[in-house]
């Protein structure tokens, strides 16, 4: 399991964020619960209280060697001790799950990542760059998998919380790990979604990978291409301004037309008997005939000026 609840200071902490964070300098020595959120079902004779089941830390490892002779680390996990006994199931972990935690844990051990982005000034080059180790990022936070509701459910594959709202990149980044392919009115359309929740997002794709064992997968490249929040709001407000100025074009001349049909003008100017209407056209219903008579009969003025057939 990745995360657990300290019994202490009863926060939900995930174990690759232990031994980043100097709060947790000793795990095996403190008591962890499982988070009742994880389980699918268990054994109600045994388990009188689902909130009180204790869990183990698992260090993981720090460095393992594979076939190809690359080094790498393994992250650390939360496990429980008697789950067959006490017939716990647990939410199971996905393949892609657990490559994605991998790597998080070692780019977040080894801070070697950065991020290229492009300020919202044009013409939006991805020229700026940004180390790991220069954001704000809250380690107790870190998600792999992770359901954010605001207005609309999403689904991160990998959330990187800032302890502090930053200007450019708002409340975080979402790293999204999208295998297969994707139009790219989707990936605008969730682009959008996580801006209006307050993210920068970053995408990667199949082809930014190489495959190196099955307990992991590594990035081609040490920097990746990261969308952030206020680049991303900057070309959402562009982008409907564009469409609303063909939509009200469209609707302008949709208007226009039905004005001619209608033999504009509607207007001709104040009514000169009360001087407190407009003299708007109008049609007789049984006479089928147009006149102009004054917007402020219902305060009495019955003024009206017909209109010469042929000029209808």
């Amino acid at each position: 399991m990745e995360g657990a609840i300290n019994s202490v200071t009863k926060k939900y902490i995930m174990a690759l964020s232990i031994g980043l964070d100097s709060s947790y300098q000793f795990p095996k020595e403190e008591k962890w619960y499982l988070d009742p959120n994880d389980i699918i079902d268990y054994d109600k004779e045994k388990i009188k209280d689902v909130t009180k089941i204790e869990v183990g830390y698992r260090k993981g490892n720090d460095s393992v060697i594979n076939w190809a002779g690359t080094e790498y680390a393994i992250a650390p996990c939360f496990f429980i001790k008697n789950k067959t006994d006490l017939g716990i199931n647990i939410v199971p972990e996905s393949k892609e799950h657990k490559l994605a935690k991998n790597w998080i844990y070692n780019r977040l051990i080894n801070k070697n990542l950065s991020f290229k982005f492009a300020k919202i000034s044009k013409p939006f080059e991805y020229d700026n760059e940004i180390n790991i180790n220069e954001l704000n990022i809250n380690y107790d936070k870190i998600g792999i998998e992770v359901t954010v509701k605001n207005n609309k459910t999403q689904r991160a594959d990998i959330i990187l919380p800032f302890k502090k709202y930053d200007k450019l990149f708002g409340s975080g980044i979402v790293v999204e790990i999208q295998f297969s392919k994707q139009f790219e009115s989707t990936t605008t359309k969730r682009n959008n979604e996580w801006g209006f929740k307050g993210y920068s997002i970053c995408w990667l794709w199949k082809d930014d990978f190489e495959n190196i064992s099955e307990n992991l997968i590594e990035l081609k490249e040490d920097t990746i291409k990261l969308e952030p929040l206020q680049k991303i709001m900057h070309e959402f407000a562009e982008n409907n301004l564009y469409d609303f100025k063909h939509k009200l074009q469209e609707i302008s001349r949709m208007i226009e037309e039905k004005m001619h049909e209608l033999k504009y003008p509607f207007l001709i100017g104040e009514c000169k008997k009360c001087n407190r209407g407009y003299m708007a056209k109008k049609q007789n219903k049984s006479t089928k005939k147009y006149f102009y008579s004054c917007s402020n009969w219902q305060e009495g003025c019955k003024h009206s000026i017909n209109i010469l057939d042929g000029e209808n």
